[in-house]
């Protein structure tokens, strides 16, 4: 049994460590290369080399999880598999083809990171709600998704606190930085602020290339993950960043970004060395809880945590300004100051933004029941076009309807984007075979007990073995296995 209040706070806590270290990772200041003076650590494309370690220690995670939920014998034999050796994996081609998603990370990261080194940490959390917008555009191009009223209403209000969290920030750029915090000018916040939000752009048509290339795939989320993390890590160390090091910039040496002083740094500076391992350690738990929560918390906790994020991050940031002063840690003032009139504004905005997407998740739950409702009162089931979510998927199953790939497409882009998975505990008649299916199936563990008999009794005969197939290359059961065999 789960304890949902630990993962709550587990989750929060992991999420808030992440944003607040990679931005005071910038606000260290030391000596790297002993020709020249100290200087503030800004390196983005390091950030990004630890960001994709971290991506890469998700396989220890999923090496785990194998280990303790190994594939079971069918029934009525004890020699011959459950999962056949042919259908355990789709080969090097799907892994290949990670390779797209992994370079539209690589992009988004960068562009955040870089975007990072000019605004205030509150103001990147606060912009990345955008990514509402951008899913909803990619949705309704590649995806044929429409939306209600509702919905509109949401990404209106969202869109309206963008504009005002952006005045707010371009309001303390004009600001003198009196408390002796060094900042960027308004046109570099300007700038900073327009990376940020391509970069959401980039992340939006990443997750459309992941579904496409991962949506029949069979690859656990972690093992996806994981080999995005390997194709990362050697472009970026071995291509990118000793290019870097020899074009013209303004990190040390004159070099876009010095990964020797880097090192140097972080051998000289333990603070640093404590920053970037929390860094990591919230990557790493970020990956290891992610799953945890979207199956035991659902959808509308996964929209409301990105907004509490943001609140955390910008409360410890103001924190760590005034509670050490002036003097940090001995290099200058870390954290976000409160910028008066300003940072006014910007709660208006964080409050806007809050709103807007409780009113975007809602009009989401209206469209799911009214959907379910439908085909309900059809009487027959169909296939669908689309799903906006695991829940809504999962809905679809327990009503014996068969969604089409490009449903279980839309369903994975929304859930790694803003609004869930489905929760098989909760509200989904999950007593349902067909339910538990789709849940296990996410989980990459064994169809359950329930599942196998409840296909045994079929009036079609589907075996168990056929079911596990069914489920091991990641497709979902047939339609003449759904429509006799639902318990409702």
């Amino acid at each position: 049994m789960v304890n949902k209040t630990a993962l709550i706070v587990s989750f929060l806590g992991v999420i808030t460590l992440g944003g607040v270290t990679n931005k005071f990772a910038y606000q260290i200041k030391d000596v790297g290369d002993p020709a020249y003076p100290a200087h503030y650590f800004k390196k983005p494309w390091f950030l990004e080399l630890l960001m994709f370690i971290g991506m890469v220690m998700s396989f220890p995670l999923h090496w785990a999880i194998q280990a303790c939920s190994k594939p079971k014998v069918a029934d009525g034999s004890q020699s011959e598999p459950l999962l056949p050796e042919e259908v355990k994996d789709r080969g090097w081609k799907i892994r290949a083809l990670i390779f797209l998603p992994a370079m539209g990370d690589l992009v988004g990261s960068i562009l955040s990171f870089t975007g990072l080194v000019y605004i205030s940490n509150s103001t990147a959390q606060m912009l990345g709600s955008s990514i509402i917008i951008m899913v909803a555009v990619n949705s309704y191009i590649f995806l044929g998704r429409r939306y209600n009223s509702i919905q509109y209403a949401g990404m209106f209000i969202v869109l309206s606190s963008l504009l005002i969290v952006g005045y707010a920030a371009d309001m303390a750029a004009r600001d003198k930085h009196p408390q002796g915090q060094p900042g960027a000018s308004a046109s570099e916040q300007a700038f900073g602020m327009f990376l940020c939000v391509l970069a959401r752009v980039v992340n939006s048509i990443q997750f459309v290339l992941e579904e496409k290339v991962m949506g029949e795939s069979g690859l656990h989320p972690f093992e996806v993950t994981g080999t995005e993390g390997v194709y990362g890590l050697l472009m970026t160390a071995c291509v990118i960043m000793p290019i870097l090091a020899r074009i013209p910039g303004s990190d040390v040496g004159g070099v876009y970004e010095n990964t020797e002083d880097s090192l140097l740094m972080i051998q000289r500076n333990g603070t640093l060395d404590l920053v970037l391992i929390f860094y990591l350690l919230g990557l790493w738990g970020l990956n290891a809880l992610g799953m945890m929560v979207m199956k035991h918390l659902g959808s509308v906790f996964r929209a409301v945590s990105r907004n509490m994020q943001a609140l955390f991050v910008w409360l410890i940031d103001m924190a760590l300004f005034y509670g050490l002063g002036s003097t940090g840690f001995g290099y200058g003032p870390v954290g976000e100051p409160w910028n008066g009139t300003a940072s006014w504004i910007q709660v208006v905005g964080f409050v806007f933004m809050t709103v807007g997407v409780f009113v975007y998740a809602y009009g989401n739950a209206v469209q799911q029941v009214k959907a379910a409702q439908q085909e309900e009162l059809k009487g027959i089931p169909s296939p669908i076009p689309v799903a906006h979510s695991m829940r809504e998927l999962a809905l679809d199953l327990d009503e014996g309807m068969m969604p089409s790939p490009l449903a279980v497409i839309a369903a994975e882009f929304n859930e790694d984007n803003a609004f869930g998975e489905a929760d098989a505990s909760r509200g989904l008649r999950a007593g349902t075979f067909a339910v538990t299916a789709v849940v296990e199936l996410r989980s990459s563990s064994p169809p359950s007990q329930r599942w196998r008999v409840s296909a045994k009794s079929c009036k079609f005969h589907a075996t168990p073995k056929e079911s596990a197939i069914r489920l091991d290359k990641a497709s979902l059961p047939q339609q003449r296995l759904l429509d006799p065999c639902v318990d409702r």
